[in-house]
């Protein structure tokens, strides 16, 4: 094995963090998976519903469907800016 030179300041590159700065990182990193699942649980019932019957209608009929769009934009708003 060849040797390897380091000199005394050698620091491999790295940074730590305090306990307090990790800590936070790791809420934060749990506050967006949390709200990822939550905008999943919420799209996937609109997937689901618009794939039902996709081959036999060849049209959505989608009462009041600008007000229900805007309705579910603000909850995806309000996940998002939480």
């Amino acid at each position: 094995m060849a040797d390897i030179d380091l000199d005394d300041d050698f620091d491999f590159g790295f940074t730590t963090v305090s306990d307090e700065v990790f800590q936070q990182a790791e809420a934060a990193a749990e506050e967006g998976q949390q709200k990822a699942e939550q905008i999943y649980k919420m799209v996937l019932p609109l997937l689901n519903n618009l794939a039902k019957d996709a081959d036999k209608n060849a049209y959505i009929h989608w009462p009041n469907r600008a007000t229900k769009i805007n309705e579910f934009k603000k909850k995806l708003q309000s996940i998002i800016n939480s």
